[in-house]
C-alpha cells in the first residue's frame, strides 16, 4: 500500500512538473500579435430620456450628428503577456463603467489569456454625456440606453480586435508638435510631443495601426455646439485613413489645466472648420513623423489599486443621488474614501502610465515646489523608464489632478464655487491628496515593471 502510494506520489509531481514547465516555458515571440476594431455607438432611436452634451453646459440637449462616437479596441500580446486597449470617444468614464465592462468580458478573457482590459476616455466635450454631470442640475445626465449601447460597443470592439489579430513589429516615436496648444491657467506649462506607436504588420495585406497619444482637450468645436461628435481626434483618425488605410488609436495626455487647441477660425468661428482642420493638422505631424525605432518584445502590465481622501462635497452630492459611480466608501471616522487604480504598460523601452483623471502636466515634468510629490517623470527615470507616454483619463474619471501648491478653494463656498485667479478645477477634482496619492501608486506599478 506504502509503496502504490509512492509511486502515485511520484506520478504525481512528474505531472505537476510537466505542468510547471509548460507555464514557465512560454517565453515571448520575437514580435508582436496586434488586433484592432472599432465599432460606432449609435444613438438610441426609443428613449424617453433626453441626450445631453457633456463637457460645458447642463441641460443641453443634442441636436443632431456630425459624426457617431466610437469603441476602438487594441489587442496586444506577445505570447506570454496579452491585453486589451480599449477607447471610448466620450467625456469621460467613471470606475463603476469600466467595472461593468470588465466584467461582460470576464469570460471572453479567460478564453483568451488576457491580462489586463483598460478602458479609456478620449475626452470629447461633443459627446453624450456619460458621466451624468450634464443634465439639468440635480438630475441625472445619462441616458441609460446609450450608456447600455456604449458598454455593449466596447465589448465587441474587444472581441472584434482579438479576431483581427496579426504578427508584427512595433515601433515608437515621439514628435514635437508647435502651435496647436494654449494654457489658460498659470504657470503655462504643457507636453507638446505627439506620441506614437505604430504596428507594421508582417501581412502586407492587414492594416496598419497606430496608436497616437496627444494633450489636449478634445475640444475643437467650442462650448456653442450641439451636434454629437468625436471631435478632433475624430478628424484626425479619419485623415490617416483615408491617406494610408492606417487604423488610429487615440490616447488623451496629461491635459490638467485647461489646456486646449486654439481657435483657428476667429471672428467669427466656425467650429466644424476650426474641428477638420485641427484634426487633419495633426494628422499631417502624425504622418510626416521620422525617426521611428523598433520597440523589442520585452513586455509587462502592473495594476496598482490605491485609495485617496475625497473632500469634494459636491462629488459626494452627485454621488448620493446615483450620478457618480465610482468606488467611495465612508469610514468609522466619518471620511470618504474613494478607490482608484494606476496601470503601467511596458512595451520594449517604452511605457505607458494610464492615469485615471485629467492630470496638471506640471506634475508630470516638476513644479519645483516642495508641496508637491515628486514629478512623475523623475519617479518613472527613477525606474529606468525615460520614454513614458502619460495617458489621462484611464480606467476611471476622478476629475482635475490638481499640484498642491497650487490648491485654491473658495472660502464661502468650497468646491461650489471657483476661488479667485481662475481656480476652476479644483471644483472637479476629487480633493487635494490626490496628485500625492498618485504618485505613491505610480511608483508602485513603475517598480513592479522595471
Amino acid at each position: 500500500m506504502k509503496r502504490n502510494c509512492i509511486v502515485w506520489l511520484l506520478v504525481v509531481a512528474v505531472l505537476l512538473s510537466g505542468c510547471s514547465a509548460h507555464r514557465s516555458a512560454k517565453k515571448p515571440n520575437d514580435h508582436y500579435t496586434v488586433g484592432f476594431a472599432s465599432v460606432e455607438i449609435p444613438l438610441p432611436e426609443d428613449s424617453d430620456q433626453p441626450l445631453y452634451i457633456a463637457g460645458y453646459h447642463q441641460g443641453w440637449e443634442a441636436t443632431g450628428v456630425l459624426d457617431l462616437q466610437r469603441a476602438n479596441a487594441l489587442w496586444l500580446d506577445n505570447s506570454s503577456t496579452s491585453l486589451l486597449l480599449i477607447t471610448v470617444d466620450c467625456i469621460g468614464l467613471d470606475g463603476g463603467t469600466v467595472a461593468e465592462i470588465r466584467s461582460r468580458l470576464s469570460d471572453f478573457c479567460k478564453e483568451t489569456d488576457c491580462d489586463s482590459v483598460n478602458v479609456i476616455s478620449t475626452h470629447t466635450h461633443a459627446g453624450v454625456d456619460t458621466l451624468g454631470l450634464w443634465g439639468p442640475i440635480a438630475q441625472n445626465g445619462k441616458n441609460d440606453a446609450f450608456m447600455e449601447t456604449l458598454k455593449q460597443a466596447a465589448v465587441d470592439a474587444a472581441k472584434a480586435a482579438y479576431k483581427d489579430r496579426s504578427a508584427g513589429t512595433l515601433s515608437y516615436t515621439a514628435t514635437a508638435v508647435e502651435g496647436m496648444q494654449e494654457d489658460s491657467r498659470p504657470p503655462h506649462v504643457y507636453d507638446n510631443h505627439l506620441y506614437q506607436l505604430r504596428f507594421t504588420p508582417d501581412d502586407a495585406d492587414h492594416n496598419g495601426i497606430r496608436v497616437i497619444s496627444f494633450a489636449a482637450h478634445a475640444e475643437a468645436l467650442r462650448g456653442d455646439n450641439t451636434l454629437v461628435s468625436r471631435d478632433y481626434p475624430g478628424s484626425m483618425a479619419d485623415t490617416i485613413y483615408e491617406r494610408t488605410g492606417e487604423d488610429v488609436m487615440y490616447l488623451p495626455g496629461a491635459i490638467g489645466g485647461l489646456i486646449m487647441t486654439p481657435k483657428l477660425y476667429e471672428d467669427p468661428f466656425y467650429p466644424i472648420p476650426n474641428m477638420t482642420h485641427t484634426g487633419k493638422k495633426l494628422a499631417m505631424e502624425a504622418l510626416s513623423a521620422e525617426d521611428f525605432r523598433p520597440l523589442g518584445t520585452a513586455m509587462a502590465v502592473s495594476r496598482v489599486p490605491f485609495t485617496t481622501h475625497m473632500t469634494n462635497t459636491a462629488f459626494m452630492y452627485y454621488r448620493f443621488l446615483g450620478i457618480l459611480q465610482n468606488d467611495v466608501r465612508r469610514t468609522l471616522g466619518g471620511r470618504y474614501l474613494l478607490r482608484s487604480e494606476v496601470t503601467v504598460i511596458r512595451l520594449g523601452d517604452v511605457t505607458l502610465a494610464l492615469m485615471p483623471g485629467e492630470v496638471f502636466p506640471e506634475l508630470v515634468s516638476g513644479t519645483g515646489k516642495a508641496e508637491d510629490p515628486e514629478p512623475y517623470a523623475d519617479i518613472a527615470a527613477r525606474y529606468g523608464q525615460e520614454d513614458v507616454i502619460f495617458v489621462g483619463l484611464a480606467n476611471d474619471e476622478l476629475g482635475y489632478i490638481v499640484p498642491p501648491s497650487d490648491y485654491r478653494l473658495s472660502e464661502d463656498a468650497p468646491y461650489f464655487k471657483e476661488a479667485e485667479d481662475d481656480h476652476y478645477e479644483e471644483t472637479n477634482s476629487v480633493g487635494v491628496n490626490i496628485a500625492a496619492d498618485l504618485a505613491k501608486a505610480l511608483e508602485k506599478a513603475l517598480r513592479k515593471v522595471a
